[in-house]
């Protein structure tokens, strides 16, 4: 299932491609992703749906891996990463594929740019709000993740932390030049989801030297 959470993972990077090929997502100018055509749009979603299914596999390990661990405070630690499950669908769904369908469905209305333009930032004054929570205790499974491995409560080598975000580092930074040589920084908006595959390898690992130490 730790497994099936990093594929998810992967599957997600993928759809964020279909959302974000060929435009800029550190582009202060959010027209081009509005104007993503809808086939995009909705094959993004589906397979969206597919990394959905399949990371919550992972979350399901991950559970089993903090009440192993933790015992019954495993059951309160685990509710940064279901919440991070909820930010995964409330990012990509309501922010990545609602906004540009909105827009379409906007634009055949017969509303001008400039119009949905306001209509858009006032909506993000209301939902950036959510937006900082969910991605801050999503990510605070990261520091549960440290914190088991670094005092040896997960049973792993320290080490794995390096290669972890290490790893991610260096993935960062090819994805980066590679945007630079040929100029499709698109594939930058797959980065985030990438770094998701954190949350479950741990717990590979883990399960991985449980099944060693049966055998």
């Amino acid at each position: 299932m730790a497994l099936a959470g990093i594929a998810g993972s992967v599957t997600y990077a993928v759809a964020d491609l279909f959302l974000y090929w060929g435009t800029n997502p550190f582009s202060e100018d959010t027209l081009p992703v509005w104007q993503v055509p809808e086939w995009r749009l909705m094959t993004s979603m589906w397979i969206g749906v597919l990394g959905s299914l399949l990371m919550l596999l992972g979350f399901i390990s991950l559970f089993r891996m903090y009440k192993d661990v933790f015992k019954e405070a495993g059951r309160f630690l685990i509710l940064p990463s279901l919440i991070c499950l909820g930010g995964v669908l409330y990012m990509h769904f309501s922010l990545g594929v609602y906004a540009p369908l909105t827009y379409n469905s906007a634009m055949k209305a017969g509303v001008t740019l400039e119009q949905f333009s306001v209509m858009w930032n006032n909506a993000e004054s209301y939902l950036n709000p959510l937006t900082l929570t969910l991605v801050f205790l999503g990510y605070s499974t990261e520091l549960v993740h440290i914190y088991g491995i670094l005092s040896g409560r997960f049973g792993l080598k320290k080490r794995i932390v390096a290669y972890m975000f290490g790893g991610y580092a260096l993935l960062v930074l090819a994805v980066i030049l590679f945007a630079k040589i040929t100029g499709e920084w698109g594939m930058t908006g797959s980065l985030e989801s990438l770094l998701e595959t954190t949350f479950f390898i741990p717990s590979y690992v883990f399960w991985k030297i449980k099944e060693r130490s049966l055998t």
